[in-house]
């Protein structure tokens, strides 16, 4: 999508990595797949996060590259949050540091609605009906918290609709 809109960017998947102003900055702070690795320098830098001891081996250490420009930019710049669940611990930890007492909610995550059929159960010929006004409060709690983290929540249905929601977040 951004190579429709003609915009530049830059993957950052390792400390130090550089980017020009002219460059946006997408960050892998848990390692990066390229699909064409012919395309980009220093992959054998990459650290990649696939267990949960590794995770908790980059989330112990406050210094790890990772978390620092996380929080920098976290504290510094409007972030865009778009394919995570936005439950990670150490995530939701680094917002709430980088908001710090700011009122404003500056950074965006796009998060997929949740339907009365993934929530509903059936066990043994009995079904667990959700209410629609259950899920209206869980959509709502959700943007309360995130709000506190700084964080204002895009809902969306289906993720075919993101490239035109980021169109009009780009606008």
């Amino acid at each position: 999508h951004f190579e429709k809109l003609n915009l530049k960017n830059k993957p950052i998947y390792f400390q130090n990595a550089t980017y020009t102003n002219e460059e946006l900055p997408i960050y892998h702070v848990h390692g990066f797949i390229p699909e064409y690795s012919n395309n980009y320098n220093n992959l054998e830098l990459i650290e990649m996060v696939f267990s949960e001891e590794g995770y908790h081996r980059m989330y112990s250490n406050p210094y790890h590259w990772s978390n620092l420009v996380q929080l920098a930019n976290f504290r510094d710049n409007t972030c865009v949050m778009i394919g995570l669940s936005m439950d990670d611990p150490n995530l939701r930890r680094l917002l709430d540091i980088a908001q710090n007492g700011n009122p404003n909610a500056n950074h965006y995550a796009f998060l997929k609605r949740v339907t009365l059929s993934e929530i509903s159960t059936k066990n043994e010929g009995e079904s667990v009906i959700v209410e629609v006004s259950f899920l209206e409060r869980h959509h709502k709690l959700q943007e309360l918290i995130f709000k506190e983290l700084g964080v204002n929540v895009i809902w969306f249905e289906e993720f075919d609709e993101l490239p035109q929601l980021l169109g009009q977040l780009l606008n």
